[in-house]
C-alpha cells in the first residue's frame, strides 16, 4: 500500500501537456516538425464504460481537422502541402493501420495529375511503406490499376501480379477504376469471368459479346449555360398557386426545375409509345415527357409485365433527374433572383416591399467582386505569393485568420459562396429567440457549414461522373448498379473530413461580414421642412448585442423595410435544396454513414454533435449488429408514393381564394391594431393597450408563418404531381425514424397526409373494402365505436362521401364537418370511385390505411409491468368495444372527488361536476413520457381555466386535481410506475457514478468526474446514447465577434438531471421505435407496401388485415422476453467498475472505518486525500485482484482501501440513516420490481390493439 502512495505523490506533479494542432493554421503545421509524442499520450480512452469495446482518440479533434485540411488541399492540387499535413496525422493516430485510409486519399488525387505517372505512384508507396510500415490494401492497388489504364501502360501484367480473389477486389472499386477502365480491362482475353466481382458479371459479358452500341451516350446537360434565358418552370397541367410574398418560396420553384427533363427521355417515352395499344392510341411526343403525369398512365397499365417494364424505364428516367433535384440549389436561386431584378429594371426604379427577389440581387451583385478578391488573396497566400512583411498593419491582423480559413474558401465558387450567405442569413430570421434578427455565433457556423454542404455535394457528383465517363457508351443498367451498390466511396469508416468548427466560425464570419458590408435598403423619408420625398438607403443587416435570459449575446438584425417584406414570419423553413423527396429509390442502409439520398451524405442516426454517440454508432456496424435496423428502414425508403391529384386541386382551389377554410390559414396583409388610445389614456388603459397590441402583432406574424409553411409544402407537392416519390429515412437516437426530407412527408398535419397515395395499387376484395370504410369512419371522428358500427356509419352515409366526392365545394358539405376532413375527402373520392364499378370490391385502392396504437407508450409499459387492468384499458386484452383509458382515467379521478367531496373538501365540491375525459386526456398521455407535476398542473389549469372569473387561485385547485390524476394513473398501471421509478433510479445511479479512470478524475481539482451516460442496446442493436452533458466551451475568434461553441470532441461531465428525467421515457421511445422496425422488416418480407408514423402503421386496404398480424407478432415477440432484467443485466455488465457517492451517517462503524484508513494514508501522503485518491487506490487494487500473477493478487488481497472497507455492510439499510458523511462505493443497481399477471400472447387475439 505504501509504495502506491508514493505513487500518488509523484503523480502530483507536471505532466507533460498534449501537443495540440486544431487550432493552428495549415502554414504553422507545414513549417514546424510534428512534437514527439508518447505512447501514453496516444493512448486510446473510453467514453462511458470501459466494458463497451468504443474508445475514443485524444487526438481526435486534431485528426479531423488535419483529415479536413488533407482533403481540401487535395481538391486545390496543393500536392506538396498536402504531404506534409498527411506526414503530420500518422503520429496523431492511436491504430497507426489506418494510415492507409490517408494514404489512399493522397494517392488517389495526386494520381489524376498529368505530370504524374503509375511508376511515381508505386515510388511514393514504396517510400510510405518503408517510412511508416503500412500495408496496401485493394483499394490503393486499384488507384495504380487506373493510372496503368489511363496510361495505357502494361495494366493486364500489372493485375497479374495478384491472386485471382485480389483480383475481384480490387476490379470492385468502380469509383476508382471508371465504367470506361473496367471495360477496357474486360476485352483483355486473359481475364476470365471467375475474376470478375459478381456485381460487374453483366458488364463484362455486355463488353465480351459488344452489346453496348445498342445504348446511348451519357450527356451531361446543363443548366443557365446561357445567362440571357429566362428561367423555365415545372409544368404538371395544374393551377398554379397563390404565393405567398416568400423568399424561400422561389428557391423551392427553382429547385423543382430539376424536375423538367428534355434529354434522357427517350427510353420512359418509348416505352409508352409501345403501350400505345393499352393507353387509347394516344401519342406521346419527346417534348411531352416532362410534363406527364406518370401515375396517370402507371394506372392504365393493364398486366404486371406492362408495369414492371414501365417501372423500369421510369427509374432510368429519374436517376438523371434525380442528380438535378440533389445538385443544382444555390444556381436555381440566383436565377430567379436575376430574372425578377432585369423584370424591376425594364419597369423603372426598384419599388419597396415588393422586388425583394430583385434586391437579393442587387446584394448579389455588390458582394460578388468582394468574395472574388478575398478568393484571390486566398489563392494567393495559398501559392505562397504573400509576403508579410508588405502587408499593412491592418492586413497582418487578418493575415492568420486568413491562413485558418484559406484552404476553404477556394473550393467553392464565390457566386455560389454569395447565394449560399444571403440564404442562410434569411432563413435565420427570428429564430434562438431573437425577433427580427438571429444569433450572431449561429449565423456565422450556419453559412461555414452551408459552404461545406456545397462543396460535398459536389465533390460525390463529381466522382460519379468519374465512374462514368462520357465515353461510356453503356448507361442506364450501370448508373443503377452504382446508385446501390455499397458506397466505395467512403473507404474509411472513420475518416471524418467534417470541417472544424473554428473553419466553420471564421469562413461564415469573413463571407457574413462582407453581406453586412454591401447590402443596402432602399428608404424613404419625409423632409417637414421642405416636404419633399428624400429617397436614400440604409444596412440591410447591423451587428450588435443584446441580453437574451439575463446572459449578453451577439446578433445580427435586419432592417425594418426587409422584415416588412418578410412580413415577420419565420423563413427556418427555407426549402433545402438537398433534402426533398427523391424519384428513385434511396440507397439502402450498409453502415451507419452510407444511405439515403445519392449525391448528399446521411448519417443513420440524427446526432448534434455527440462524438460518443457516432463512436458507438460505428462499433456497433462493424460488428453487424445494425442489419435489422437497416432492414427495417430500407421498407420505409422503398415504399413509393405519389401525389394525390383530385385533394391537391381542391385545396389550392381554397388556397387561392385567400380565405380561411378549415385548417387553410387567411392571407393577412395587415395585423387587426386596436384603436390608438389619446395621450392622457390611464396607466391602466395603456397596458391593455399594449398587451392587445401585442396580441394582434403575434396573431399575424403565425398566420404568416402557418401561410408561408403551408405554401412551402403545397408548392412541392405540385412539383411532384403524377411522379413516383421516395423518401429515405433515418433514425434519432432513441431508433424513431423519420424521413429525412423534412418539408414535405406523411408526418405532417391532415392536410399534408392527404395529398399522399401509395404508388403501388392493390384491388380491394371484401376485407379491403370494409377497411376503406372503417378508415373513412377513424379520420370523420367515429374511431371509438367498434369496428361494425364504423362500416356500418359509413354504410349509412354512402350518399354523403358519393355527394361529397361530387360536389367537394358544396358550402355545408359532409366531408368538411370530419375531424380530419382533407383526408376524409381523399376517401370520398376513392369510395365513389370504387362504386362507379359494378362490383366495387375490384376497385385498385391506392389510399394508406392507418392502424393507430392506443396511447402508444402505454401500452408498452403496460407490457413490462404485466398490469391486467391497464392492459384492458389500453385494448392489449381482446374486447367487444376498444376501450378509452382517458375517459378510464376520468371516472377513477370521478370516484376519488366524489369521496372527498361528501367530506366536505373545497376543492373536490367545486370540481365534482367538471372532470371530463379532455380535462384528464393530456396529462395521462404525457404522464408515461415523463412529465413534472408542475407541467401536468400547467396542463390541466389550461382545461379548467374557462371556470374561473380570474380573482379564485386557479393554480391551487390545478395542483389538487393534478395531484388525483396522477394517483388514479398510478392505480390503474401500479406495475408500470413502479418500472417508471426503477428506470430513473437506475438512471439517476449511471449518471452519477464515478469510474475509475485516475487520468479523468485527476483533471478536475482532485474531484470526482461523472463522465457515464445512460446508455442501452435495443432488441434490434442500436446502442442509444443519451447525448446530454455539459457541454465545455472553446472560445474562437472571428472578424465579426468572438463566439463560443461548445466541443463535440470532448467528454465532459454528464447532466445528471437530464439523464435521469429523460431516461423513462427515452426507453420507452426506443421499444416503440423497436416494434415499428419489426413490424415494417416482416411487411417487407410479405412484400406489403408500408409506412409508419410512430405509432400508426399504414398499408393498402387489401393488406390491412395481413398488416394488422404481424403488428401484435411482433409485439409479442418483442415482450416475450424481460426487457427490464435485461436492461439490468446489460446496465452491470456496462457499469461494472464504476462507484458511487452515498450519504451515511458520521457516526455508523463503517464511516469511523473509512475514516481511520483515511487517517492512515495521510500520514503517508503528506497532504489531505483527495477523491481521486480513493479512485486511484481502489483502481489498482482491482486490477492486482484481477491480475493472473500471484503475487499481485497477495498484494491486492492485503490492500485496505476506502471502498474495500466497505464489502462487508449492507448498503441498502445504511442509506436510510442520518446522511452527513459521504462515501464512495460500488455501483449496484435495486431488484426490479415484480411483474404483474399479464400474458402478453393475448394481444394476438385483440382486435383494438391497433386500429
Amino acid at each position: 500500500m505504501h509504495q502506491f502512495l508514493e505513487h500518488l505523490k509523484l503523480q502530483d506533479q507536471e505532466i507533460k501537456k498534449s501537443p495540440s494542432i486544431h487550432n493552428k493554421t495549415f502554414s504553422e503545421i507545414i513549417e514546424n516538425e510534428p512534437e514527439s509524442i508518447t505512447d501514453e499520450q496516444r493512448r486510446l480512452r473510453v467514453w462511458s464504460s470501459d466494458y463497451d469495446p468504443v474508445t475514443r482518440s485524444p487526438f481526435a479533434k486534431d485528426v479531423s481537422h488535419l483529415q479536413s485540411l488533407l482533403e481540401v488541399l487535395l481538391t486545390s492540387k496543393n500536392f506538396d502541402r498536402a504531404r506534409k499535413i498527411l506526414e503530420a496525422i500518422h503520429p496523431l493516430l492511436s491504430e497507426p493501420h489506418t494510415f492507409i485510409f490517408s494514404v489512399n486519399k493522397y494517392l488517389q488525387t495526386w494520381s489524376h495529375d498529368p505530370s504524374v505517372h503509375y511508376g511515381d505512384l508505386e515510388q511514393f508507396f514504396s517510400t510510405m511503406e518503408q517510412r511508416y510500415g503500412i500495408t496496401a490494401n485493394e483499394r490503393t492497388f486499384a488507384i495504380i490499376l487506373a493510372k496503368y489504364i489511363s496510361e495505357d501502360g502494361p495494366y493486364i501484367s500489372y493485375l497479374n501480379r495478384f491472386s485471382q480473389s485480389k483480383k475481384t477486389q480490387i476490379l470492385s472499386y468502380i469509383d476508382v477504376i471508371g465504367v470506361e477502365g473496367l471495360m477496357k480491362v474486360f476485352s483483355d482475353n486473359s481475364i476470365s469471368i471467375e475474376d470478375v466481382p459478381e456485381d460487374l458479371v453483366n458488364l463484362f459479358r455486355e463488353v465480351r459479346n459488344e452489346l453496348n452500341d445498342k445504348e446511348t451516350l451519357i450527356s451531361e446537360p446543363e443548366y443557365f449555360n446561357d445567362d440571357n434565358t429566362e428561367v423555365p418552370t415545372v409544368d404538371k397541367d395544374a393551377e398554379s398557386l397563390r404565393a405567398v410574398d416568400s423568399f424561400g418560396l422561389k428557391v423551392i420553384r427553382h429547385t423543382l426545375l430539376g424536375l423538367r427533363e428534355e434529354a434522357d427521355s427517350k427510353e420512359i417515352v418509348s416505352i409508352i409509345k409501345q403501350m400505345e395499344d393499352g393507353l387509347g392510341n394516344q401519342s406521346w411526343s419527346d417534348d411531352e415527357a416532362s410534363k406527364l403525369d406518370f401515375f396517370k398512365v402507371y394506372k392504365t397499365l393493364k398486366t404486371e409485365e406492362q408495369r414492371e417494364k414501365f417501372n423500369s424505364g421510369l427509374h432510368s428516367f429519374n436517376l438523371t433527374r434525380q442528380r438535378r433535384l440533389e445538385v443544382r440549389g444555390a444556381d436555381g436561386a440566383k436565377e430567379k433572383w436575376k430574372h425578377e431584378f432585369e423584370e424591376m429594371q425594364k419597369r423603372g426604379a426598384l419599388p419597396l416591399n415588393k422586388g425583394l427577389n430583385a434586391q437579393l440581387f442587387q446584394w448579389y451583385k455588390n458582394l460578388l467582386p468582394y468574395v472574388k478578391k478575398e478568393a484571390e488573396m486566398c489563392q494567393k497566400l495559398m501559392d505562397g505569393k504573400v509576403s508579410k512583411t508588405d502587408l499593412s498593419p491592418d492586413e497582418k491582423k487578418l493575415y492568420k485568420d486568413r491562413e485558418y480559413y484559406a484552404p476553404y474558401m477556394v473550393l467553392v465558387p464565390p457566386e455560389k459562396m454569395c447565394v449560399i450567405t444571403i440564404l442562410e442569413l434569411l432563413k435565420l430570421n427570428s429564430t434562438g429567440g431573437i425577433v427580427d434578427g438571429m444569433r450572431a455565433a449561429r449565423a456565422l457556423i450556419s453559412v461555414g457549414k452551408a459552404v461545406e454542404l456545397e462543396y460535398k455535394s459536389q465533390s460525390l457528383l463529381k466522382s460519379e461522373i468519374k465512374a462514368f465517363s462520357k465515353k461510356v457508351k453503356s448507361t442506364n443498367q450501370w448508373k443503377r448498379i452504382l446508385s446501390n451498390k455499397k458506397n466505395n466511396i467512403i473507404e474509411n469508416p472513420d475518416d471524418s473530413t467534417d470541417w472544424s468548427y473554428t473553419v466553420y466560425a471564421k469562413l461564415g464570419a469573413v463571407l457574413t461580414n462582407l453581406l453586412l458590408f454591401v447590402a443596402k435598403v432602399p428608404v424613404k423619408a419625409h423632409n417637414p421642412t421642405t416636404g419633399k420625398t428624400i429617397t436614400g438607403s440604409q444596412p440591410a443587416f447591423f451587428h450588435t448585442y443584446q441580453f437574451l435570459n439575463g446572459q449578453k449575446l451577439g446578433v445580427i438584425k435586419l432592417h425594418k423595410e426587409i422584415i416588412k417584406q418578410l412580413a415577420g414570419r419565420s423563413l427556418s423553413n427555407a426549402v433545402q435544396p438537398q433534402l426533398l423527396p427523391m424519384l428513385v429509390a434511396p440507397r439502402e442502409w450498409h453502415s451507419y454513414n452510407d444511405g439515403g439520398y445519392l449525391y448528399s451524405r446521411s448519417t443513420l442516426v440524427r446526432i448534434k454533435d455527440s462524438a460518443e454517440t457516432t463512436a458507438y454508432l460505428r462499433k456497433a456496424a462493424d460488428l453487424g449488429n445494425l442489419n435489422e435496423v437497416y432492414d427495417g428502414l430500407n421498407v420505409l425508403g422503398k415504399t413509393p408514393w405519389t401525389v394525390n391529384r383530385r385533394v391537391f386541386e381542391i385545396i389550392t382551389r381554397y388556397w387561392n381564394s385567400g380565405e380561411e377554410f378549415l385548417d387553410i390559414p387567411p392571407i393577412m396583409e395587415e395585423p387587426n391594431l386596436p384603436e390608438p388610445l389619446p395621450v392622457d389614456a390611464e396607466p391602466a388603459q395603456k397596458f391593455e393597450y399594449q398587451r392587445k397590441l401585442r396580441s394582434a402583432l403575434n396573431e399575424a406574424a403565425s398566420l404568416r408563418s402557418q401561410r408561408c409553411d403551408t405554401n412551402y409544402k403545397l408548392e412541392i407537392a405540385r412539383g411532384f404531381l403524377g411522379e413516383k416519390v421516395f423518401f429515405p429515412h433515418n433514425v434519432d437516437f432513441r431508433g424513431r425514424a423519420y424521413p429525412i426530407s423534412p418539408h414535405f412527408n406523411h408526418l405532417g398535419n391532415d392536410l399534408t397526409r392527404s395529398l399522399f397515395l401509395f404508388w403501388e395499387g392493390r384491388e380491394l376484395g371484401e376485407r379491403g373494402l370494409e377497411w376503406l370504410k372503417i378508415h373513412l369512419a377513424n379520420v370523420y371522428g367515429v374511431d371509438k365505436a367498434p369496428l361494425n358500427e364504423r362500416v356500418q356509419f359509413v354504410n349509412d352515409n354512402l350518399e354523403n362521401v358519393f355527394e361529397s366526392a361530387r360536389n367537394p365545394y358544396d358550402t355545408d358539405a359532409w366531408w368538411k364537418k370530419a375531424e380530419k376532413p382533407w383526408q376524409a375527402l381523399g376517401v370520398c373520392f376513392e369510395l365513389e370511385e370504387a362504386y362507379k364499378l359494378e362490383n366495387p370490391t375490384q376497385y385498385v385502392s391506392h389510399i394508406p390505411i392507418h392502424q393507430d396504437g392506443t396511447c402508444n407508450g402505454l401500452q408498452h409499459y403496460a407490457a413490462l409491468g404485466g398490469d391486467i387492468e391497464g392492459a384492458r384499458q389500453v385494448n392489449l386484452l381482446p374486447a367487444d368495444r376498444p376501450q378509452d383509458v382517458y375517459k378510464y382515467v376520468a371516472s377513477l379521478v370521478q370516484k376519488r372527488i366524489d369521496a372527498e367531496a361528501e367530506e366536505g373538501n373545497k376543492y373536490a365540491v367545486f370540481l365534482q361536476d367538471k372532470i371530463t375525459r379532455k380535462v384528464v386526456k393530456q396529462t395521462v398521455m404525457t404522464n408515461v413520457y415523463g412529465v413534472t407535476f408542475v407541467g401536468a398542473t400547467a396542463q390541466i389549469k389550461k382545461q379548467i381555466d374557462q371556470y374561473f372569473s380570474g380573482e379564485e387561485d386557479v393554480a391551487d385547485y390545478a395542483r389538487y386535481l393534478t395531484m388525483h390524476v396522477f394517483n388514479s394513473i398510478r392505480e390503474l398501471f401500479e406495475g408500470a410506475h413502479l418500472i417508471q421509478d426503477w428506470l430513473g433510479d437506475a438512471a439517476k445511479r449511471v449518471s452519477k457514478s464515478v469510474r475509475i479512470d485516475y487520468e479523468d478524475a485527476k483533471s478536475n481539482d482532485g474531484k470526482p468526474n461523472h463522465l457515464s451516460s445512460v446508455i442501452w442496446t435495443t432488441p434490434l442493436g442500436l446502442p442509444c446514447v443519451q447525448p446530454y452533458r455539459i457541454s465545455k466551451n472553446q472560445l474562437i475568434k472571428t472578424n465579426l465577434q468572438d463566439i463560443s461553441i461548445s466541443d463535440p470532441f470532448s467528454a465532459s461531465q454528464v447532466d445528471a438531471r437530464k439523464q435521469q428525467a429523460a431516461f423513462p421515457p427515452n426507453f420507452v421511445h426506443s421499444l416503440d421505435a423497436t416494434h415499428m422496425l419489426m413490424t415494417a422488416k416482416a411487411c417487407g418480407d410479405a412484400r406489403l407496401s408500408f409506412a409508419s408514423v410512430h405509432d400508426s402503421y399504414w398499408t393498402h386496404a387489401a393488406d390491412v388485415d395481413h398488416m394488422n398480424k404481424e403488428i401484435r407478432n411482433q409485439f409479442v415477440k418483442l415482450h416475450s422476453s424481460n426487457l427490464v432484467q435485461e436492461l439490468k443485466e446489460e446496465f452491470e455488465k456496462r457499469y461494472k467498475n464504476c462507484l458511487q457517492v452515498i450519504s451515511i451517517s458520521g457516526e455508523h462503524p463503517l464511516a469511523k472505518e473509512i475514516k481511520e484508513v483515511r487517517r492512515n494514508n495521510v500520514k503517508i501522503l503528506g497532504r489531505a486525500m483527495t477523491a481521486a485518491d480513493e479512485i486511484y487506490l481502489e483502481k489498482t487494487r482491482l486490477e492486482h485482484l484481477n491480475s493472473e500473477d500471484p503475487e499481485k493478487v497477495k498484494i491486492g488481497k492485503e490492500m485496505v482501501t476506502t471502498v474495500s472497507v466497505t464489502e462487508k455492510y449492507d448498503l441498502n439499510s445504511i442509506v436510510g440513516t442520518t446522511k452527513n458523511f459521504q462515501i464512495l462505493v460500488p455501483l449496484t443497481f435495486p431488484d426490479i420490481p415484480a411483474k404483474g399477471e399479464l400474458d402478453v400472447e393475448v394481444v394476438k387475439e385483440s382486435p383494438y390493439f391497433f386500429s
